[in-house]
């Protein structure tokens, strides 16, 4: 028996299929709809060993699939030699093949090779485009880095203003800083207690005080991103407790020494 295949995509379990679901049954009248199989994965389309993917494909070699209807081709695939196959697998048994908000090229599900030619055309043109999509982003991205902007999610106690670049949120900066401090001085307490009695995420203040370069930044207020030192040095030129500290030890240690 042959049937109607809907396949369904997302990347994260944070993302939801439902707009394609409406989509396509928007497309499919309901009683095609509630009678098509419905294949769905929750992985990357670079991914090519999707389950339901794979599923998909050997429902439609054994014969029991006359029709796929997907979102858009990306659904199906982000490779392009994956694309490719799987129109030659729709053409070779007759399948037929609609996506419902990329217009791509329907192949017919007559076999036709002229189908396949045009499809494959098509999704070597999207390739083309999506290269050059992401080449300009690069290119935008680069140009704001050399501006001094910051792209991307700020570390922890920083934010960014208007125009991209990088200010510090004072009071969850201090909050970290005397958190790292509490951690270094206090070995025996637990991160995760010091994280709560400070209000900072645990996962930050780990990633910080276990490296060099990060505790740095909120010890001293440098970094060897000039972005991030001019931020601290534009906003406060407090020293950290710790820091102040070991320049103490250091002095004490240096007249102890010059007195022997």
């Amino acid at each position: 028996m042959t049937a109607t295949a809907v396949y369904l995509r997302v990347s994260t379990r944070k993302q939801s299929t439902e707009r394609q679901r409406r989509e396509i049954e928007d497309y499919l009248n309901g009683d095609v709809f509630s009678e098509a199989e419905v294949y769905v994965d929750v992985a990357s389309g670079a991914n090519d060993s999707r389950p339901d993917f794979q599923r998909l494909r050997e429902d439609i070699e054994m014969g029991d699939i006359n029709h796929v209807v997907t979102y858009e081709m990306s659904r199906l695939s982000r490779r392009l030699t994956t694309t490719s196959d799987f129109i030659d697998l729709c053409v070779k048994h007759e399948v037929a093949l609609t996506t419902t908000n990329d217009g791509f090229p329907n192949l017919s599900g007559e076999g036709n090779m002229g189908d396949a030619l045009i499809g494959k055309l098509f999704g070597w043109l999207m390739e083309f485009e999506l290269q050059m999509i992401r080449e300009r982003v690069q290119s935008g991205v680069n140009r704001a880095i050399e501006a001094g902007k910051w792209v991307g999610r700020p570390p922890y106690g920083f934010v960014t203003d208007d125009d991209g670049y990088l200010v510090i949120d004072m009071e969850n900066y201090l909050a970290m800083q005397m958190a790292v401090e509490t951690v270094l001085l206090n070995p025996e307490q637990s991160v995760n207690s010091i994280a709560r009695a400070y209000g900072v995420p645990q996962s930050s203040l780990d990633r910080i005080y276990k490296d060099e370069e990060r505790r740095k930044l909120y010890l001293y207020g440098d970094s060897d991103d000039e972005r991030l030192s001019t931020a601290v040095g534009e906003t406060t030129n407090r020293k950290s407790e710790l820091s102040d500290l070991k320049e103490r030890l250091a002095e004490l240690e240096a007249k102890v020494t010059a007195d022997e």
